[in-house]
């Protein structure tokens, strides 16, 4: 049965906070079957309505939106006639935000373009994120609001031909999803099919018999630069280690092997905020090149070779200066 949007819209509103199936039905007028149907449609359109029997004999349920229940996040990819994947890494272009370089991340799939790179995988905060009317740092994004980020990075993040973008969501993106219930990795990759989202915050990548864990730092940064990688490692029960680990959000870069992991932190693809000048975080810009060997019987890791690009200036108020790259010839010129 097809229900209105305004019957769907005034379900969505009532739940938007937990409750009880016979409160739903008080408010609604609909008897339970009546209900159940109507979550049975919601769900069918890609809304998450989360429900739960309880001991005292109710059934609870709360829009969750886009939000899904996925225990681990898994993608595959195969490696060429030499046993070699090749991608750049990145993190952190924070599209949206007023500190955004989007001629630097133009450079980057430019130059990776002509080197041979096809693959790009991004460690999270794609966008800006949303900071409240209230707090200073709003007046820092350009454009603050879910569907406006997610129009613009659709629009404007660099498309070339022949290469893809993989990208998990991080801890920026999640707040569209905590304030607004829209994932936006989800909308993009609908919307632009040279892109496409892994997860929330976390993916395994397993390359022939390899892998390769992504990760989007949950955690703000600490005074000691590789302290949040060390301790995810160390997080690891030896049967569950990567053997990659691309860690994003720490906007900085290094490279070193802990317990038998190669790690890389990812630098940001974003000038300096002033949410971070405040909180007195560096923030390194740039990429990784990299590219994995395997072994050509096994699949297991054979070498791992990667190699940084930083930039050292950024572009000031380029986020109303920068031209968008989806015709590298005629880009070119504007990325040198």
């Amino acid at each position: 049965m097809k229900y209105t949007d305004e019957t769907v819209k005034k379900f969505l509103d009532f739940i938007e906070k937990e409750k009880t199936l016979k409160e739903v039905c008080l408010e609604m007028d609909m008897n339970e079957y009546k209900v159940l149907d109507l979550v049975s449609y919601i769900r069918s359109k890609g809304i998450n309505i989360a429900m739960q029997n309880t001991a005292d004999e109710n059934i609870y349920m709360v829009n969750m939106g886009d939000y899904e229940f996925v225990e681990k996040n898994v993608y595959n990819f195969q490696t060429n006639e030499n046993n070699e994947f090749k991608f750049i890494v990145i993190a952190d272009t924070r599209l949206g935000s007023k500190s955004q370089q989007l001629s630097i991340l133009n450079d980057i799939y430019l130059k990776g373009h002509e080197m041979g790179y096809d693959n790009v995988i991004l460690c999270g905060n794609i966008s800006a994120g949303l900071y409240p009317l209230t707090k200073v740092y709003a007046e820092t994004n350009f454009i603050n609001d879910t569907q406006g980020q997610i129009d613009y990075i659709v629009s404007h993040y660099p498309k070339v031909d022949g290469m893809k973008t993989y990208f998990i969501t991080g801890k920026l993106d999640d707040i569209h999803l905590t304030k607004q219930k829209i994932n936006i990795g989800k909308r993009i990759a609908d919307l632009r099919d040279d892109m496409i989202y892994l997860g929330e915050n976390s993916c395994d990548l397993v390359i022939d018999n390899m892998v390769m864990q992504l990760f989007s730092s949950q955690l703000s940064k600490t005074y000691t630069v590789s302290y949040r990688t060390q301790q995810q490692a160390v997080s690891f029960r030896s049967e569950d280690k990567p053997d990659v680990m691309l860690y994003g959000g720490l906007l900085q870069c290094e490279q070193f092997t802990y317990r038998g992991i190669k790690i890389l932190s990812i630098p940001s693809v974003c000038a300096t905020t002033k949410e971070m000048a405040e909180k007195r975080y560096s923030n390194t810009i740039g990429a990784w090149y990299v590219t994995v060997s395997t072994n050509n019987k096994k699949g297991t890791l054979e070498s791992i070779n990667a190699f940084s690009s930083l930039y050292y200036q950024t572009n000031k108020d380029d986020y109303m200066n920068a031209k968008v790259l989806k015709d590298p010839d005629k880009v070119k010129k504007l990325v040198k």
